[in-house]
C-alpha cells in the first residue's frame, strides 16, 4: 500500500513493523571515508531537514567529525542568493490555487488551514500545490513539534558554524537543480494529483512527521529509504530527486576529498541505496565506515 505523499516530501526538504526491523552496523547517519589515496578522512552526515542544532549538539560524534574537517559541504550553499529563484519557482503562473484545485480538494485544504492555523487559504492563492504541501508540513511541524527560539535547521547550522570558524563552504549543486527536482519536473496537473493524495487523510499529518522523526532518531536509514520508495512518487519522478543528484555529486566528491577533509552534510536519503553516496564511494575503492554518533 502506498504511503501518503507527505512521507516523500518530508524525506526530501522518512507502522510498528517498521521499527521491528533488525538494525545493523551498516545503518548509520554518520560515516568516515578513508583510504584510496586520501591524505585526510572525510565524514558524511545524513541530515533531516526538520531537525535543528539541538539534535546535533547532544552527539559528540557529529561535532567531532565537524571539528576535524577543513571544509563544510552541503547540497547547496544556503544564503540569500537562493531566495529569489526559490520564491519564483513556488508561484503559479497565470492562474490561482483556487482555479487549479478541484472544488472538493480546495474546500478540504481550506478547512484544514483554518482549523490548524487560522490561516485563510486565499493568502496562499498564488502558490503552486507543491509549495502548499510544504506549508502544510511546516505548520504541522511547528504546531506539534515546535523548535525552541534560536534553534537552527541542521544543514544551515553547519554552514553557519563553518563560516564562523573560518572553514570553506561548498555546495554540490545550485538552487536550479533542486527547483527542477521539486517543481519543474512535475506538471501542474501532477502536483494537484499529489496534493489530492495527501489530503485523503489530513488527520495523519502529525503521525507521519512523528514516524519519520522516530525513524531518523533511531538511525534507521533503511526505514526512511523504504518509506520514500513506498510513496506515491513514480520511479521516473524519483530519478531526478535522488539518483541523478547523487551521480552528479559523485563526479565532484573524489576530487574535493583528495587534498582536504570534508564534512559533507546532506539529506540522509542521499547516503543509502544503490546510488547512495556510501555505496558509490565504496565502489570507487574508498573505505566507508559507520561512526557511533555518541562517541
Amino acid at each position: 500500500m502506498k504511503k501518503n505523499f507527505l512521507f516523500a516530501l518530508l524525506c526530501l526538504v522518512a507502522s510498528a513493523s517498521l521499527f521491528a526491523q533488525k538494525k545493523n552496523s551498516d545503518n548509520s547517519l554518520l560515516w568516515k571515508v578513508s583510504g584510496n589515496g586520501l591524505k585526510k578522512p572525510t565524514h558524511l552526515f545524513g541530515t533531516f531537514h526538520l531537525l535543528t542544532n539541538a539534535y546535533a549538539d547532544t552527539l559528540p560524534g557529529i561535532i567531532n567529525a565537524y571539528k576535524v574537517s577543513d571544509v563544510v559541504v552541503g547540497e547547496l550553499i544556503i544564503d540569500s542568493t537562493i531566495q529569489a529563484p526559490l520564491m519564483e519557482a513556488q508561484m503559479l503562473k497565470g492562474t490561482t490555487l483556487q482555479k487549479v484545485l478541484p472544488d472538493t480538494l480546495y474546500a478540504k485544504t481550506s478547512a484544514w488551514f483554518k482549523e490548524e492555523s487560522g490561516l485563510d487559504i486565499m493568502k496562499l492563492d498564488g502558490l503552486n500545490p507543491m509549495t502548499v504541501m510544504a506549508v502544510v508540513m511546516a505548520i504541522t511541524k511547528q504546531k506539534y513539534f515546535p523548535n525552541k527560539q534560536g534553534e537552527v535547521q541542521l544543514d544551515t547550522y553547519f554552514q553557519d558554524l563553518g563560516k564562523k570558524d573560518g572553514k570553506k563552504i561548498l555546495g554540490l549543486e545550485n538552487i536550479e537543480v533542486q527547483i527542477n527536482a521539486l517543481f519543474k519536473q512535475l506538471t501542474l496537473a501532477r502536483q494537484v494529483e499529489l496534493l489530492n493524495e495527501t489530503f485523503k487523510d489530513p488527520g495523519s499529518f502529525k503521525t507521519i512527521i512523528n514516524t519519520m522523526n522516530d525513524a531518523y532518531l533511531s538511525n534507521d536509514l533503511n526505514a526512511l529509504h523504504q518509506l520514500m520508495y513506498g510513496s506515491t512518487y513514480k520511479p521516473e519522478e524519483m530519478k531526478p530527486m535522488l539518483d541523478d543528484r547523487n551521480n552528479h555529486w559523485m563526479q565532484q566528491l573524489p576530487g574535493l576529498m583528495k587534498e582536504q577533509s570534508l564534512f559533507v552534510a546532506v539529506g540522509a536519503l542521499h547516503l543509502v541505496g544503490e546510488t547512495g553516496l556510501v555505496n558509490q564511494l565504496r565502489k570507487k575503492g574508498y573505505t566507508v565506515t559507520p561512526i557511533n554518533l555518541k562517541n
